[in-house]
């Protein structure tokens, strides 16, 4: 165990599922751990990157219209966002209206992928199932697989909290004490 000068916040679990999906019981983190977003990154990176995708349009938009990349990619962006373009902008979302739908199938594709990833990555490490894969992932009911997700983003939330190191005056002041972990035996748990 590392010697913390203050000892994180006590972990706490999150029942995910329902009657009909069955109930599973995950520990809340705090955000997603090392091995957990190395997993992920593992299981993304057959596909093309959905930024590279958009670039490269945004690019050969940018040539062809005499415009800046940064104007092209906002072009794009807008476009598959449903937002509205003013008059020259729509005209140039027209005249490549099937690159630009191309595009969004792959930032569907990307998306679609990360989230099964992330579910995946989930499971296998909260669950100690390393052999779950996307497949198995796949077979999941919509909403296992959603209050999974959620977990997972409530996780990825909590990492972009800002934090700031605590005050000398936190330093001085008592902290409560953590029981000691149980000694493990080597049996199973009763349950109870």
């Amino acid at each position: 165990m590392l010697p913390f000068v203050t000892a994180p916040a006590q972990r706490t679990t999150r029942r995910v599922g329902n009657e009909a999906t069955g109930v599973l019981e995950l520990e809340v983190r705090g955000g997603l751990t090392v091995a957990e977003s190395d997993t992920i990154a593992d299981l993304c990176t057959s596909e093309q990157s959905s930024l590279t995708a958009g670039a490269k349009l945004a690019d050969a938009i940018a040539t062809e219209e005499g415009i800046s990349i940064t104007e092209a990619f906002q072009i794009i962006e807008n476009t598959i966002g449903g937002r509205t373009l003013e008059e020259r902008a729509k005209a140039i979302s027209l005249r490549h209206a099937e690159r630009i739908e191309q595009v969004h199938r792959i930032y569907t594709a990307a998306s679609r992928l990360s989230s099964e990833a992330t579910v995946t990555a989930l499971i296998r490490h909260r669950c100690a199932l390393p052999q779950w894969s996307m497949d198995d992932t796949r077979g999941l009911v919509r909403p296992l697989f959603d209050d999974i997700w959620a977990l997972a983003l409530d996780e990825q939330e909590a990492e972009a909290l800002p934090s700031s190191p605590p005050s000398e005056a936190d330093l001085k002041k008592p902290q409560p004490e953590t029981p000691p972990a149980p000694k493990r035996t080597g049996k199973a748990s009763s349950g109870s």
